[in-house]
């Protein structure tokens, strides 16, 4: 083909790339996905959701969006969502006794308790939630897991605060893969300062694998119960590794 046919043909497909750009999220998630445009926001409904602008919450406790419901994916979209109310007892994204949750693709800043936090009760239904690809910046626990089991946290940044990843109380099966965390530090609420923690009564085994933990104020990166285990984990700037079972010595 000559090349003076071709260019109208580039030029054509230029001409549709804004058009595509528009569907790129209708595309990852699903014709249909409602908007979250007002915090607080609470998820009732199985389905998809996104934030289509930067949310902001002001409240001075409680979650900026519970998700009281299960089989639901909330997009962040890109965008961030963050507190402005400084170290009050606040949650970026609660979710309550669910199942099949996946938060995704955003940043979640600043939350005084945790950015995402997955809680179960006396039913113990905090089971094969993900999360995925998100930024935490400065939350005091950037992800918290009580009585969760078969749930994933992966390819996440975690900045700052008291503790990244916590699982407390898992039942077994709940995973942490291919996330770095730097800086994270002891406060006055929890006063751990340490990256990835599992622990509490009840553990019977987590598994982490190929994170990347850089010391924060505390020697200990990574601090892990007699039933976890591990693999290609990495800590750099001295920090250390205490408790589980290294995979690569037992199981290959």
């Amino acid at each position: 083909m000559k090349r003076h046919v071709l260019l109208p043909l580039v030029a054509a497909g230029l001409a549709l790339l804004p058009v595509a750009n528009t569907k790129a999220f209708q595309t990852a998630v699903g014709v249909g996905a409602t908007p979250i445009t007002a915090l607080p926001f609470t998820i009732t409904t199985s389905g998809n959701y996104y934030l289509p602008t930067n949310l902001t919450s002001a409240l001075p406790g409680g979650a900026a969006i519970t998700v009281a419901a299960s089989q639901v994916v909330l997009d962040l979209n890109g965008r961030t969502l963050a507190s402005s109310a400084g170290s009050a007892f606040t949650i970026g994204v609660y979710v309550f006794n669910q199942v099949d949750v996946t938060i995704q693709n955003g940043d979640i800043d600043g939350f005084g308790y945790a950015g995402v936090y997955l809680a179960s009760n006396s039913t113990d239904n905090n089971a094969k939630n993900t999360v995925d690809n998100i930024r935490f910046n400065n939350n005091v626990i950037g992800v918290l897991s009580v009585s969760g089991q078969s749930n994933w946290v992966k390819n996440c940044i975690i900045d700052g605060g008291d503790i990244g990843i916590y699982f407390f109380a898992d039942l077994g099966g709940s995973r942490a893969s291919n996330n770095t965390l730097e800086a994270q530090k002891a406060t006055e609420w929890p006063g751990v300062g340490i990256a990835l923690v599992s622990a509490g009564a009840g553990t019977s085994g987590t598994y982490f694998e190929n994170n990347l933990v850089s010391k924060g104020s505390g020697a200990i990166g990574q601090m892990l119960g007699a039933g976890d285990k591990y693999r290609f984990e990495t800590f750099v700037g001295g920090a250390l590794h205490v408790g589980g079972v290294d995979q690569l010595a037992t199981s290959l």
